[in-house]
């Protein structure tokens, strides 16, 4: 198998129509920050295999939001797109996607906090 990173920039430059590579250390930032996220989400230390076509999906997704932050709506025809503000949660949508990988071994620190408190 090759680099995977160098596979996930292909496939978002090719999700977001992108020939050059005058994007690319943006999208590389990108597929790492995204790459993070979806492992904290999942409470994982390792991106399942499974889940490694995901994230240039999310990665184009973010850098589409990122581009039109200031642009709230896009009328074409018939069809209207409306974004939300700048805290947009972009992970939130693919909950479900990423539910059975989320790993309820590990403890965060506002689940000790819980335990802690049921004690007193």
């Amino acid at each position: 198998m090759g680099d995977t990173k160098t596979e996930m920039l292909t496939a978002a430059k090719m999700l977001l129509g992108i020939e050059d590579e005058k994007n690319d250390e943006l999208l590389l930032f990108l597929i790492d920050d995204t790459e993070s996220a979806v492992k904290a989400y999942c409470r994982l230390d390792v991106l399942p295999r499974q889940l490694v076509s995901l994230i240039p999906t999310l990665t184009a997704n973010r850098y589409r939001l990122n581009m039109h932050e200031d642009i709230k709506s896009v009328t074409e025809g018939e069809r209207r797109v409306e974004y939300s503000d700048r805290n947009y949660d972009w992970l939130s949508g693919y909950a479900a996607r990423l539910k059975p990988f989320v790993s309820r071994n590990v403890k965060l620190p506002s689940d000790l906090a819980v335990k802690e408190d049921d004690n007193d």
